[in-house]
Formats: C-alpha cells, sequence, structure tokens
C-alpha cells in the first residue's frame, strides 16, 4: 500500500464542507492537502458568505497541512485583478485545474504514487486532459461513506444530511454517488498505522 496525496480541484467539496463547518473531517485522513489557487481564490473572494470565512480560516489555520498550488493561470489572474480589480474573469478555475493536472501534477507527486482527487463537478470528467493511471477520482459523498467504514467518522449521514441542509444541491451526476459509480471511480481501505491511527490508502 502506499499513501495517498489529496488535491482538490473542484470548489465543490469546500463549499460543501465548509457551509457546515467541516472542513475538519478532511484533516482525519492525515493526508497532505493541496488546494489549486484560483479554486481558492474563487470560493474566498466573497469575504461576507461565511463559508467563504470558514476556509479561508482552515487554510490559515494548518499551513504544514494545506497548501494552496500556484498554477500559471492562477498567477497571471492574480496580476490581472491588481491591475484591474473590476477584471470579469471566467472560466479560470477550469483552466487552472487544466493548467494544474497537465503541467505541475509531477512537480507534487511521483507517477509511482496515488493521487485522489476530490471533486464535484462533472466538468472535471469532460476537460481535455489525461488523468495518469495513478490519479482517482472521488466524490465528496463517496468520501464520507469511506470516512465511515474506516471510522473516521461516526456518520456520513448525519454530515451529508447537513450539507444538503445547507442548501447544497445533489444536481449532477457525481455530488452524491459513491466512488464505484461514478467516473474513474476508485475502491479504498484504511489501514492501521502507528497504534489506532487510521491512514487512507489505496490497495494496488
Amino acid at each position: 500500500m502506499k499513501r495517498v496525496t489529496l488535491i482538490i480541484p473542484d470548489a465543490g467539496p469546500l463549499i460543501s464542507l465548509g457551509k457546515v463547518n467541516r472542513l475538519d473531517i478532511l484533516l482525519k485522513l492525515d493526508l497532505p492537502i493541496y488546494i489549486i489557487d484560483q479554486v481558492y481564490f474563487e470560493v474566498t473572494r466573497e469575504p461576507a458568505y461565511q463559508d467563504a470565512q470558514i476556509i479561508k480560516q482552515f487554510v490559515k489555520a494548518y499551513p504544514e497541512q494545506v497548501k494552496i498550488v500556484e498554477t500559471q493561470v492562477g498567477h497571471l489572474a492574480s496580476l490581472e485583478r491588481e491591475h484591474n480589480s473590476s477584471a470579469r474573469q471566467r472560466q479560470l478555475g477550469d483552466a487552472a485545474i487544466t493548467d494544474f493536472l497537465s503541467n505541475q501534477l509531477h512537480e507534487i507527486v511521483k507517477s509511482s504514487e496515488p493521487v485522489l482527487l476530490l471533486f464535484e463537478d462533472t466538468d472535471l470528467t469532460k476537460m481535455n486532459i489525461v488523468l495518469r493511471g495513478n490519479v482517482h477520482l472521488l466524490s465528496t459523498k463517496a468520501l464520507l461513506i469511506g470516512m465511515e467504514n474506516i471510522g473516521l467518522i461516526e456518520s456520513e449521514a448525519t454530515v451529508w444530511e447537513a450539507i444538503i441542509a445547507s442548501g447544497r444541491k445533489p444536481s449532477n451526476e457525481i455530488l452524491d454517488k459513491p466512488a464505484p459509480a461514478i467516473y474513474g471511480g476508485s475502491y479504498w481501505q484504511g489501514s492501521a498505522k502507528k497504534g489506532s491511527q487510521r491512514r487512507l490508502e489505496k490497495t494496488d
């Protein structure tokens, strides 16, 4: 078994867990977490939203485990905003994701090491990118189910019901389906490490 790197290339999981103030769930995995810069900007740019504040506080509170990945797309978008705060920037999140997965993923994770992409938007599966064999896609719902199965959370249903009650709606093919049912889905299981501590790992 090999340790997994968790990458969040989609605003969906951050918003869903942020709305119910349960981003702490991600820390229970004891995995390095990377968030793409433009995605992070998009989910925190409206400080009036409570979930935006929660997401920003979460990233700031855990700098060793949660890191923002700078992409060329995100960097150029940031420069444009500095020169023109009212600039209309559309679909840059998708462009930054494509940039990262196509050109920068290898700088963080070796091709032999498994990567978990946590997402909710089906558009990710339609992008013009080639996902390497070590990259696996997992929905927020599937992650919660897997974490309950290995005892990291008590009830995925409780968390999921709170997410839906917050206004998030399962309006696409990915949001509320477990991993085996979605595009590129993977089976995951926990393994005991350091006494009773559990970690999420990919079985080869």
